[in-house]
């Protein structure tokens, strides 16, 4: 039996809640984390929930190992 490697592409999804004064200081806390000066658990009440993963494999990336 042979081992094999493949690299693949994982997307988890999730929904966000976080508290903020208005609309407009929440979407200044999202660009924030858009643009990385912010992580989501930096946000106010940062609280989430996964609502799905998505697997994408490279078939073509597919290679037997030596063991």
């Amino acid at each position: 039996m042979g081992k094999y490697v493949v690299w693949y592409d994982q997307t988890d999804t999730y929904k966000l809640w976080l508290e903020a004064d208005s609309l407009e200081q929440a979407k200044a806390l999202l660009q924030r984390v858009n643009t990385g000066e912010l992580g989501v658990e930096d946000l106010p009440e940062f609280d989430s929930k996964l609502k799905g993963v998505e697997i994408q494999v490279a078939i073509e990336t597919l290679e037997e190992v030596a063991e």
